[in-house]
């Protein structure tokens, strides 16, 4: 009896020494578990931190090319923006993380808070809008710019967007991105950035700006933007003189330079990338102003299917 009592406590005992091993094993695998996480967390955020550095160089980098560019401003035979005398390197590193970065004209896009009725159209046209379309979108972009609050015959003003299933005001007052463009009657998703297919719209977000002098650069510009600016004959004819090189003298109203610059900047340290996209002005002075400032480029390029789901709301409005 004796034995069989002892080999009974035996076995409890070996059962919970077993259960013992077995939960020290799961609180061992998840102490693993959370230290590796928290170590890659760490990780991800020194490599987000020094990529994030490392594009402020980028954009620092396209500052000093900006102020130093001096004459021209044009476009190359292999489609670069050249600034001054020829292309730079627009790559580099910055505590041996590796940097790139663009410089886009402004001034090569029609400024949408200076814009003619006109303009508006035939870019509007160009990028495949029509009718009825035509007309809401134009009346309505010079109602939300305008500082009246009557509305043109196929616009809107306070009343329609405060109408909306999620209201706001109308801004009556000039445009600070192009991006707010989305939020005028008539515009959509499809209409701004281009229809998947590429069919029935283009997109205008690459024509329109709300930073620029109001004037077009003649030597960026592409056919759009000349031809809703300029008209077909003019513009034909600066495409031709372009051909042989860029136009040393502005003509047609145009300028052979620019001020206004996006520059959009990536920096790369491991698998992360972070890029800032900035919008600046050269001053008189030797200096550059910043306009417009996006370190959170992941959510701005997540814009587009946020606005086609408002959008597709308010279809039927």
């Amino acid at each position: 009896m004796i034995n069989r009592g002892l080999r009974g406590q035996a076995g409890v005992a070996l059962m919970l020494v077993l259960w013992v091993m077995v939960l020290l094993t799961a609180i061992s695998a998840e102490f693993v578990l959370s230290m590796r996480t928290e170590v890659n967390i760490t990780r991800n955020f020194k490599e987000e931190t020094r990529a994030y550095y490392a594009a402020l160089a980028g954009i620092e980098e396209a500052k000093a090319e900006i102020l130093s560019a001096s004459g021209l401003v044009y476009i190359d035979e292999d489609g670069l923006l050249v600034l001054g005398e020829e292309v730079p390197v627009r790559e580099g590193t910055f505590g041996n993380v590796r940097y790139s970065y663009t410089v886009i004209d402004e001034e090569r896009k029609i400024n949408l808070n200076s814009a003619t009725p006109q303009q508006l159209r035939n870019i509007l046209s160009e990028s495949g809008v029509e009718d009825a379309e035509l007309d809401t979108i134009v009346d309505s972009i010079l109602d939300w710019r305008d500082a009246d609050d009557l509305h043109r015959l196929n616009g809107a003003e306070e009343e329609y967007y405060r109408s909306l299933p999620k209201p706001y005001s109308c801004k009556d007052g000039p445009f600070d991105t192009v991006d707010e463009l989305l939020m005028v009657k008539g515009m959509t998703a499809e209409i701004f950035f281009g229809a998947e297919d590429g069919l029935k719209y283009k997109g205008v977000a690459g024509y329109l700006t709300a930073k620029s002098s109001g004037m077009i650069n003649i030597n960026t510009a592409g056919m759009p933007v000349l031809e809703a600016g300029f008209g077909p004959a003019v513009a034909e004819n600066i495409l031709m003189q372009r051909s042989a090189g860029p136009l040393l003298v502005p003509e047609a109203g145009g300028m052979v330079d620019s001020s206004y610059f996006t520059v959009i900047s990536t920096g790369r340290s491991g698998k992360i990338n972070r890029t800032i996209k900035a919008i600046v002005r050269k001053r008189d002075g030797n200096a550059v102003e910043t306009l417009y400032w996006n370190d959170n480029r992941q959510g701005e390029n997540r814009q587009k299917d946020i606005w086609t789901q408002i959008n597709a709301e308010t279809a039927d409005l």
